[in-house]
């Protein structure tokens, strides 16, 4: 794998020049690190997040000298103060982050920040990166100048990148629990496997205090959920310590079914729905992420419902109104429309009409009939249908 030069410095953006500027203005020299890397030497593309470390030969960090650089930026776009002396600078469609390097010190605490930052910027990249998750995430891009640079590499990221293998940067790897969601959501995205080093230490880390909402967001990035759930689940056999919103057993035969059904993963609610759709009580989803509220409540019963549905047939409903009206199944067709325009009425883009148009289609015409003067006119397969339909408007 080798690193194409040309290519990358073709990839600059138009802004990076007047931000070279601005730093060489203060002595500082950026090394661009961690995905942006990666990423360029797996694909040759270079994405809008440009993460820079700055050393300087002879300046020792000062909060002072720090916020002028920020000032400084500012004259070229939006600046934010971010933790552990990070500055954001938006210019256009580029976000760039600037870090002095830095150490951490470890505490006894756990959990994902349980550390102090000791920042200096005379430390070499070699003793840098060493606070780093992965060694594939340990490359450096350094600029001598705005066209000159130079490739970084010393804990062979590159060979480890080539042989699709993740191999964690430092002994504190184990110290935040967070970074097991990490190894497990770059192997799934990445489809990576794990060196021998890396497993034993997955094996033994504390994971008992890990965030439901840094659960959540690891499914999110890995562009899988599913999967990397999945292979959650797989872990907690391991790891029984590990708490997960469902277990193994609950999810025995269910996954291509949830598959099928999960419309939209970025989203609480289509997980609830689709949860009960193949048979899966979703309370525990709901207490597990804290969502839930009477919306969920209703999404829920709307699923449960929509189950019936797959055995019925608009046929069943024939008959007198009279008669009809007093069938216990009509009793849940009429919750089960009314439900449905209600929650589609407070919130649009719930995907209720692909998942009654994919897995009921005899009654996804119940919700696109109008009235009609004539029923004779309507079409004969359409007009158990719409007498269905328009019985429901007469309640």
């Amino acid at each position: 794998m080798s690193f194409n030069q040309k290519k990358f410095l073709s990839l600059l953006p138009a802004s990076f020049s007047e931000v070279f500027g601005v730093l060489k203005f203060f002595g500082f020299t950026p090394t661009l690190v961690g995905g942006i890397v990666r990423d360029f030497l797996l694909t040759e593309k270079a994405g809008s997040d440009w993460d820079m470390e700055l050393t300087h030969p002879t300046v020792s960090f000062n909060k002072s000298d720090w916020r002028n650089l920020g000032l400084a930026l500012s004259k070229l776009g939006k600046v934010t103060s971010l933790p552990y002396e990070i500055i954001r600078v938006e210019i256009k469609n580029i976000e760039y982050e600037f870090s002095p390097p830095r150490i951490e010190v470890f505490n006894e605490e756990k959990g994902h920040s349980n550390f102090t930052a000791e920042f200096d910027f005379s430390l070499p990249f070699e003793k840098a990166v060493l606070r780093r998750d992965f060694t594939i995430n340990s490359i450096g891009i350094r600029f001598l100048s705005s066209k000159e640079i130079s490739l970084i590499d010393p804990l062979d990221g590159v060979v480890h990148l080539r042989d699709r293998v993740l191999h964690h940067a430092n002994p504190n790897f184990s110290k935040d629990p967070v970074r097991f969601l990490r190894a497990l959501r770059f192997a799934e995205k990445m489809q990576f496997n794990f060196s021998p080093e890396l497993e034993d230490v997955l094996k033994e880390m504390p994971v008992d205090g890990i965030r439901h909402s840094y659960m959540w967001s690891e499914l999110q990035k890995s562009n899988n959920p599913i999967g990397m759930l999945k292979t959650l689940l797989k872990w907690q056999e391991i790891r029984p310590e590990l708490v997960l919103p469902l277990n193994s057993q609950m999810m025995i035969g269910k996954w291509v079914a949830l598959k099928q059904v999960l419309n939209d993963p970025t989203k609480h609610e289509t997980w609830i729905m689709a949860l009960e759709w193949i048979g899966v009580s979703s309370l525990a989803w709901q207490k597990f992420f804290s969502v839930s509220s009477e919306s969920c409540r209703r999404l829920a019963r709307w699923a449960q419902n929509s189950k019936i549905f797959v055995d019925l047939r608009p046929e069943t409903f024939h008959g007198e109104f009279e008669e009809i009206r007093d069938l216990s199944e009509f009793a849940t067709l009429f919750d089960w429309y009314f439900t449905t325009k209600q929650l589609l009425q407070k919130n649009p883009e719930l995907p209720l009409m692909k998942m009654i148009e994919e897995s009921l289609p005899d009654w996804i015409h119940l919700y696109r009939f109008e009235a009609v003067k004539d029923v004779k006119h309507i079409d004969p397969p359409f007009r158990a249908k719409y007498q269905v339909w328009n019985i429901c408007q007469r309640l």
